[in-house]
């Protein structure tokens, strides 16, 4: 009888260990031991972010991404691997034996890794939406983290340091890399937000910030009740600029975007269910050009552009640029959205 109770007890012990093992898995952190893979994926633990598999439109390219949930418009906020896709399956996303967070093909080649040197012991997707890499020797430390590494999309509390860029994805079904891109003025003490084309050309900025939570050439910011924007001066080198979600307004969900057209936008999850645009810079601009072309506040006349400035629609952009041997991309941006 004794044999019975300690069998008994052995069985549910290991079954205990084996749930909590199922429970840490499927939830929000992805163990040394563990892999993601397939339709797999990791969900923070109040459920905003997701973390897993997708493919644009059904193409046979596949990311590692993250997203808001349960919003059925899946917003992808970050991806790993934007420039160098997983053909035709998702792939495995575990660690390495150098303890690097590795993302394999079906061929067990490496496509993205963390690979900064520094092993983890677990990667853990957090309620502010950054998935980051603990230290094996200290669990509380953080190795590596998809904040200090954005794509497109800044996320509430995310800080944009002067020296990190936002860069747009090439089309709206393809995260690789684009022409679009939106660093902070590297100069010392400045706090200047700039658009660049092609990563040399600046076709809009932002203008200074003043005070505390708005930029000159972004007015609508200080008025924004939903939204409180942070320029924080640590020395002149060491500069961040947030965004966060008014704590009254806790429930929203919110994304700035730097598109695929250029343009820098700001976006909330409505009760409606629909991702409402309230705000979008630069909002009057045409760019057309084997550089770039722009109309608005600051034209620049760079050589080879060809600005446009009476082309209502975006087929009429396109036909232009394709009458022009010197023009090798376009973007067109329509009116003021709604604020």
């Amino acid at each position: 009888m004794a044999k019975k109770y300690l069998l008994l007890a052995i069985t549910l012990i290991i079954a205990a260990n084996y749930c909590c093992a199922v429970a840490m898995y499927g939830g929000t952190t992805l163990l040394m031991s563990s892999s993601l893979s397939g339709n797999q994926t990791l969900v923070s633990k109040n459920g905003t972010f997701a973390l897993g598999y997708f493919n644009p439109r059904a193409t046979n390219n596949w990311y590692i991404g993250i997203w808001y949930t349960p919003i059925p418009q899946k917003a992808i906020v970050w991806v790993a691997n934007r420039d160098n896709p997983v053909r035709n399956m998702p792939g495995v996303l575990k660690f390495s034996r150098e303890g690097q967070l590795t993302l394999f093909d079906r061929m067990g080649c490496s496509v993205w890794s963390t690979d900064n040197g520094q092993k983890g012991s677990g990667a853990v997707i957090t309620d502010s939406g950054n998935f980051i890499v603990l230290d094996a020797h200290n669990e509380s430390a953080i190795v590596w983290e998809s904040f200090a590494h954005p794509t497109d999309t800044l996320l509430p509390d995310a800080k944009l340091w002067k020296g990190m860029t936002l860069t747009s994805w090439k089309s709206s079904s393809d995260p690789a890399s684009g022409l679009y891109s939106f660093p902070m003025d590297t100069s010392p003490g400045k706090t200047e937000l700039m658009m660049l084309f092609n990563n040399t050309v600046p076709y809009w900025s932002s203008g200074e910030c003043i005070g505390h939570n708005y930029f000159t050439k972004v007015p609508e910011l200080e008025g924004q009740k939903k939204v409180q924007t942070s320029c924080v001066r640590l020395s002149p080198s060491r500069i961040y600029i947030n965004f966060s979600i008014n704590p009254i307004d806790h429930m929203i969900k919110g994304r700035f975007v730097l598109n695929e057209n250029g343009d820098f936008e700001l976006f909330f999850w409505m009760d409606n269910g629909r991702w409402s645009l309230r705000a979008s810079h630069p909002s009057t601009t045409l760019k057309v050009g084997g550089q770039l072309g722009v109309l608005g506040e600051n034209p620049l006349p760079e050589k080879g552009a060809v600005l446009i400035n009476n082309e209502p629609t975006q087929q009429g952009c396109r036909t232009a640029c394709l009458h022009n041997c010197s023009c090798t991309a376009f973007a067109f941006a329509d009116s003021d959205p709604p604020v």
